[in-house]
């Protein structure tokens, strides 16, 4: 096939899904593809499980999704989502359509988590959402090599089987210095993220804002 055959295929429009979150279903020109792997990362306290819970809330509405919640057990998630359906930050109906997995139910092995995520796809679950990959780790592995491969792997799985699969990374300000955004100081696992969204917190100013620092989707980027 040439360059030229493969611009003139017909081939459906990617169907695209919305966060809810406006700010970012206009950078992403009506929301996400499937297929991508989405990297959330920022300091603690910066809100990247808020956010990941949102999008999955808002997802959800319509749609199945799986939750690696890792840094919390049972009981605390419990808590958690119980506090935010009393809030009215998520609706009844998502929760039902989250299927969560709990650090109490499963380690952090890797190729554990890829197993327990294809069980998942098999039963039409199309998007995954993942709290954090501090939480993995694979057997033989340290450093940048076993974070290269953590996100080798979950952008083949992510690609081959067509989810979005979305994932919290802790960063420090040595990891994002001079404004480039990066996930354990590793440009390897940087290559493997389709879309990288990068959440700051002012703590003088008590104020958060978002970076959309890449965009393989639309191109377009987002500092707010």
């Amino acid at each position: 096939m040439t360059v030229y055959e493969l611009i003139n295929l017909d081939l459906p429009q990617q169907t695209k899904y919305e966060t809810g979150i406006d700010f970012l279903d206009n950078t992403f020109m009506g929301g996400f593809e499937l297929g991508q792997l989405v990297t959330i990362t920022g300091e603690q306290e910066a809100g990247k499980t808020m956010l990941l819970e949102q999008i999955l809330g808002n997802i959800t509405k319509q749609h199945k999704a799986l939750y690696f919640s890792l840094e919390f057990n049972k009981r605390q998630a419990k808590k958690v989502f119980f506090n935010r359906l009393k809030r009215k930050s998520v609706e009844e109906n998502a929760l039902k359509n989250i299927e969560i997995v709990t650090t109490d139910m499963i380690d952090g092995n890797l190729f554990d988590i890829i197993k327990h995520t294809k069980d998942a796809i098999k039963r039409g679950v199309k998007f995954i959402g993942l709290d954090s990959t501090l939480m993995l780790f694979v057997e033989g592995m340290s450093g940048e090599q076993e974070v290269t491969e953590i996100f080798r792997q979950l952008q083949k799985v992510t690609v081959q089987n067509d989810v979005l699969f979305f994932i919290i990374t802790q960063g420090s300000k040595e990891d994002n210095r001079d404004g480039k955004v990066s996930i354990f100081g590793s440009q390897k696992a940087n290559h493997f993220a389709n879309i990288m969204l990068h959440l700051t917190f002012d703590r003088e100013r008590n104020k958060r804002g978002i970076i959309v620092a890449k965009n393989k989707q639309e191109g377009k980027y987002l500092n707010q």
